[in-house]
């Protein structure tokens, strides 16, 4: 388990792959964020341990820590592992969800095209992800949410460095809570897998994305006092 110290740093990291700032491919190097978090090599391991456990970063021996990089093959595989939790999870809340918890899911969806209506699209990004995981929760699998959870991060670095030609989550979510509200399960699965390979077939497998900052100027801008030795 992550120390308080390393929790931070690791939220840290991850939520700077999943809002694109570290890009796919781009070196964590250990001297740098030792010295941007203000504390030693060890906790920085411990935690670049985590995450390569996660998937999102890969270890390279003799050469170092790189953001995540999946090819095509993997990519695929992702959404194909995607389909079938989210299909499972979406077929056991259909129709057993009280009216507090579906307020809650329209609130999230209120917040994504409200994101949408900003120009916030990494902040919209999120916010679907989210609306994911609270469907896997609402399942009441505990494997469904931990495994979707990690794929879900992973979605992240793919549609960082694949890029998407088109975003239309507002419209495919306004159904999908449609369809569970209405204890549809057999069109809410199919509008679940359809919502899935319509973002898998959006994404543009020969864009690879803008060059990256630096760790240091990626990390400066955020307030570390906090985090010790």
């Amino acid at each position: 388990m992550l120390q308080a110290n390393e929790l931070d740093m690791y939220t840290a990291i991850k939520d700077a792959i999943i809002e694109q700032k570290l890009r796919p491919n781009m070196q964590l190097v250990e001297e740098v964020l030792a010295e941007s978090f203000g504390v030693s090599r060890t906790p920085v391991r411990n935690v670049l341990r985590r995450l390569a456990s996660e998937k999102l970063v890969t270890v390279i021996p003799y050469k170092g820590t790189f953001v995540a990089c999946p090819s095509t093959h993997e990519a695929k595989e992702v959404f194909e592992m995607r389909r079938v939790i989210e299909a499972a999870a979406i077929r056991k809340v259909c129709g057993t969800l009280t009216d507090d918890q579906f307020g809650q899911l329209q609130i999230m969806l209120d917040d994504e095209h409200e994101a949408h209506k900003q120009g916030d699209l990494l902040g919209a990004l999120r916010i679907t992800g989210d609306f994911h995981l609270r469907i896997a929760e609402l399942a009441s699998n505990y494997y469904y949410y931990h495994y979707l959870e990690e794929l879900i991060a992973l979605t992240y670095v793919i549609i960082a460095f694949y890029g998407m030609k088109k975003n239309r989550y507002c419209l495919d979510h306004e159904q999908i809570l449609a369809a569970i509200k209405q204890g549809d399960a057999d069109i809410a699965e199919q509008l679940m897998v359809e919502h899935l390979s319509e973002i898998e077939a959006s994404l543009d497998f020969e864009e690879h994305g803008a060059k990256p900052h630096s760790l240091t100027d990626i990390f400066k801008s955020r307030s570390y006092a906090a985090v010790k030795r």
